[in-house]
């Protein structure tokens, strides 16, 4: 995305801009949210926030990209010969339900449902910050397990498609429609046990 930054006060100002705006699109919507509304949130003139942004599509986009690098926030995990898969493969596990399962990222989600109900551009924009950069930590967790021989040789996406849907499933859709509260710590200890063994009555070498 297109961004004017310069001088350090200018970096502040600009990610200023970028927490207000977060703040408002996950309250109000795309639609619900002015430039108005954001300045005012950022304590700046609308003018300032055209200087960084140039428009309220491309504000929207850096916000977005800003709220999820926050949210996957993770470095890659690094697999050896000698790692515990298992142990690996449940605390990343444990991260991608603890993400996709926090308040903000809810909101977001909702967010790029609005999005895509009108076929707005901006939902594939949207969707390539946040699900695809968590698919591509997956992809690359398989690798190496497939690699190192933790796992049986499988196409990236498969696999990734595979997890995710015993990770949320119709449980997650619930979540989002408010009919089903967020797992608890024991349901999403329950959740992941129960995935990652199905998960490898599949893919596993030693089954």
């Amino acid at each position: 995305m297109q961004t004017h930054v310069g001088r350090p006060k200018d970096l502040e100002k600009h990610q200023q801009i970028l927490t207000a705006a977060k703040c408002v699109f996950l309250k109000c919507g795309y639609h619900g949210s002015s430039m108005n509304q954001i300045a005012q949130e950022a304590g700046v003139t609308k003018l300032t926030i055209y200087n960084h942004f140039q428009d309220k599509a491309n504000l929207f986009v850096c916000a977005i990209e800003k709220t999820c690098e926050e949210s996957i926030s993770t470095r890659p995990v690094t697999l050896s010969a000698d790692s515990d898969f298992k142990k690996e493969f449940t605390q990343l596990c444990a991260l991608a339900l603890n993400i996709v399962n926090l308040p903000e990222a809810i909101k977001l989600e909702l967010l790029l449902l609005e999005l895509a109900a009108e076929q707005n551009p901006l939902a594939q924009k949207f969707y390539d910050a946040s699900h695809l950069r968590m698919n591509a930590i997956w992809e690359d967790f398989f690798q190496q397990a497939i690699t190192l021989g933790f796992i049986r040789t499988e196409n990236l996406k498969t696999l990734t498609l595979l997890i995710l849907s015993l990770l949320l499933g119709m449980r997650h859709h619930e979540v989002l429609l408010g009919i089903r509260a967020v797992p608890t710590l024991d349901e999403k200890q329950h959740i992941i046990f129960t995935s990652i063994d199905l998960f490898l009555m599949k893919y596993s070498m030693t089954r």
